[in-house]
């Protein structure tokens, strides 16, 4: 009996179709709460303040959310694949804590340096002097976010879908909503871009908690490391975190670009309309969550033929899901949008693109996870270095000459460019063609 008492905690992992379907089914749930919660985050923000406000909290929200993924250091699918592979055992415990221990030391300095020099950023960097206040209250967000989205790739490697989702995203969504309405109720007039990021910044610190009292309160799972170094956890994440950067690169630079170009009502509807165009890729997310620890188990196994037929059952799966999310953003764009508040009506335009963008996203199936848990990080991570510069070339100019409607049709053709060149990665090096 002590025997089992003390063993570590492990899991067992089905890759059948039955198996999957019902990981698929919670992970919908959840990743349909998550995505609806998001969406109502914004809605909240766009239709409670002034354009201007507005935009300066979403300016915050996307900065701080492009630097809690820069601040994990490119470990989210290193310790998603080493703990989906030995479970919890002291092999993969130490790898999580000492890189939960390099996110520490990184990401700590880097947040007190940001909040003393909020101001000069705010000016220098964005333009914008009345970013300062909001930046300054936001960045404490930072380390607890970086530390906490990390250990949902361990509850991801568990395949606990909820909780999983709950600390990537819709915990602090949630949180962040009670209390906006809060406020809302009891002191309307006390609601600005501020006291939204001070909301933001306690939303985090709860889930902070929440995380660690989580992960660490599992039987003979603890925080115990021999050593700091760790020469195949850089190799591993340095890899990926080059790829992790470009990568943000694609995906956002439009919106932070536009921060320092463009006045904040602008950046306020390119930020509505890509969070609203990546609706389309949730059933991605949901594919993503659950197949990706298969992926890494199937490949350890060498049973590549059943990743080629996971892979082909979840991209065709997820493009029928898809396309009628897709239809309604392109036909009935200015109601969607419209949801936002008063002139949001304007960025119809701008979902249109983003939404096609995030089409050829979904359609091409898990290409970076399949990479990534097959040991090709080093193909993944070509790909982003040809996409993310790209799409950063793509934004200053085609911001510069064509202002919101640029920043959002370089985003869209960024996001295509990284996945259909991932695409002829996984065809060429796995012989998989995902649909």
């Amino acid at each position: 009996m002590r025997e089992i008492k003390d063993a570590p905690v492990t899991h067992q992992l089905a890759t059948g179709r039955t198996a999957t379907l019902i990981k698929l089914g919670f992970a919908a749930g959840a990743k349909t709460a998550a995505a609806f919660a998001a969406f109502a985050l914004t809605a909240l923000i766009t239709r409670n303040m002034p354009n201007d406000e507005a935009g300066l909290f979403l300016l915050g929200f996307t900065l701080i959310t492009v630097l809690s993924i820069f601040f994990r250091l490119g470990l989210d699918n290193v310790i998603l694949r080493f703990l989906s592979a030995h479970g919890t055992d002291d092999f993969a415990q130490e790898k999580l804590n000492r890189g939960l221990l390099w996110i520490a030391t990184a990401v700590i300095p880097a947040t007190i340096l940001g909040i003393m020099l909020s101001e000069q950023i705010a000016t220098t960097i964005f333009n914008k002097p009345e970013f300062e206040p909001v930046l300054f209250w936001m960045l404490p967000a930072l380390p607890a976010m970086a530390i906490f989205m990390l250990l949902a790739m361990a509850f991801q490697a568990q395949h606990r879908v909820v909780l999983t989702t709950i600390f990537q995203n819709l915990g602090i969504s949630t949180l962040f909503i009670v209390g906006f309405g809060y406020l809302w109720f009891e002191q309307p007039d006390a609601i600005s871009a501020v006291s939204a990021a001070q909301i933001y910044t306690v939303a985090a610190a709860a889930m902070f908690i929440a995380g660690v009292t989580l992960w660490y309160g599992q039987r003979n799972v603890n925080f115990k490391i021999t050593g700091y170094r760790d020469p195949e956890l850089t190799h591993a994440s340095m890899n990926l975190w080059t790829a992790s950067i470009m990568g943000l690169a694609v995906q956002w630079s439009g919106i932070l670009v536009a921060g320092a170009m463009l006045p904040p009502e602008d950046v306020a509807l390119l930020t509505a309309a890509q969070r609203t165009a990546m609706l389309t890729s949730f059933v991605l997310m949901v594919v993503n969550m659950v197949v990706a620890p298969r992926y890494a188990r199937l490949w350890k196994e060498g049973n590549i033929e059943r990743i080629r037929y996971l892979a082909k059952w979840s991209t065709r799966g997820m493009i029928a899901m898809v396309l009628p999310v897709v239809a309604v953003m392109m036909i009935w764009p200015e109601k969607v949008m419209g949801l936002f508040g008063e002139g949001f009506e304007e960025a119809a335009i701008l979902l249109m693109i983003l939404a096609v963008g995030q089409f050829v996203n979904v359609a091409t199936g898990s290409v970076g996870y399949l990479l990534n848990m097959s040991g090709n990080e080093q193909d993944f991570n070509r790909v982003t270095i040809i996409a993310g510069p790209s799409t950063i070339a793509l934004v200053m100019v085609l911001t510069n000459y064509y202002g919101v409607i640029g920043a959002a049709a370089s985003t869209a053709a960024g996001v295509s460019i990284q996945n259909i060149l991932a695409l002829s990665k996984v065809r060429s090096k796995l012989g998989i063609q995902p649909f």
